[in-house]
């Protein structure tokens, strides 16, 4: 009996590959390239401190978005990141206050271990009790944000000025925000992504139970996962901290901040279904968001800056359902 034979699928050039692999990535670079042209157009000066306004201004978002995008990727969300970056910032702004460099440091340590066992706290909850991602990153979002009130009760605290500048530069000065940029983006996620951790975080998202058959450990991914996010807000609060030179335990700030985090991952092409997605993208989309209110500035009232970015992320949402729903059908 002759079986039917499976045609093979046309062959692919490498120009066609890269084509699909960065075209949605190419977009927002192009954008974000158009945006400070126009933003350089507008002011009378564009130098240092415009570029480091652009950079540092968008770096904790930034650093968010990729804490957000590797949770987004294994198929999950955290909602935490926001209120976890605002606890970070009130309690490294408190103990920063008048110690020295050194000091400074070591406290920087220790809040990024503190916020790297929080988060894979959660992701040990979410192993055991098997409630999704969504449930339990939201209400420990409300703890954090409780414990962030009873660090400091308002703005307040501050941090070393060789600290702040190591992190996100002098006023002039940009070098520090993107070079920190590039070393998250170039030694953390380029190497996370290519290990098995790695594979198997997008195995995850693309399908649990296909990846569970395949082998891969999804609780041990999960909080290996969680445990990168963690580490990555940490960095995110202190970059706050530098930036604004105190803490503010306001949970507006970390809902808007959080906001910020889904906006730029899948502005940046991370799919809110999980499984596809790079860092590369986020951190630039990051900064787009940015742009937005200064293109607005001046021209209309700056609060409709939030209605832009609104339908900014439900465009790229359709755009990039649209494309996914393409690919299924090739």
């Amino acid at each position: 009996m002759n079986l039917p034979l499976t045609a093979l699928p046309d062959k692919t050039t490498t120009f066609e590959r890269l084509r699909q692999r960065y075209v949605w990535t190419a977009a927002v670079v192009a954008i974000f390239t158009l945006m400070v042209v126009v933003r350089a157009i507008q002011l009378p000066m564009f130098g240092g401190f415009e570029i480091r306004t652009i950079t540092a201004g968008a770096l904790a978002v930034g650093l968010l978005a990729m804490a957000q995008g590797v949770v987004l990727i294994s198929g999950g969300i955290n909602m935490s990141v926001g209120a976890l970056m605002v606890l970070i910032n009130c309690l490294s702004a408190k103990y920063m206050l008048n110690s020295s460099f050194v000091v400074c440091m070591l406290i920087a340590v220790g809040c990024i271990v503190l916020a790297t066992l929080l988060s894979v706290l959660m992701g040990w909850i979410i192993n055991v009790s098997g409630i999704p991602d969504i449930v339990v990153t939201l209400a420990m979002s409300f703890t954090f944000t409780g414990l962030a009130w009873l660090i400091i009760r308002g703005p307040g605290g501050g941090t070393n000025q060789t600290f702040r500048g190591l992190l996100v530069g002098g006023l002039g000065n940009p070098i520090p925000s993107i070079v920190l940029m590039i070393l998250m983006v170039a030694a953390v996620w380029v190497p996370f992504s290519r290990s098995r951790t790695g594979l198997a975080m997008y195995a995850m998202g693309s399908s649990k139970q296909a990846a569970y058959l395949a082998g891969v450990n999804v609780a041990a991914t999960r909080i290996k996962v969680y445990l990168l996010s963690g580490a990555i807000v940490g960095l995110a609060g202190l970059v706050t901290t530098a930036y604004t030179g105190g803490g503010e335990p306001r949970g507006a700030i970390g809902m808007a901040a959080l906001m910020g985090s889904v906006a730029a991952a899948v502005l940046g092409g991370i799919a809110l279904t999980g499984g596809s997605g790079g860092m590369f993208g986020p951190i630039i989309a990051s900064m787009i968001l940015g742009l937005i209110p200064g293109l607005l500035l001046g021209r209309t009232d700056p609060n409709y800056a939030q209605v832009v970015q609104g339908v900014v992320i439900i465009l790229v949402v359709l755009a990039g359902g649209a494309l996914q729903m393409r690919r299924q059908r090739a």
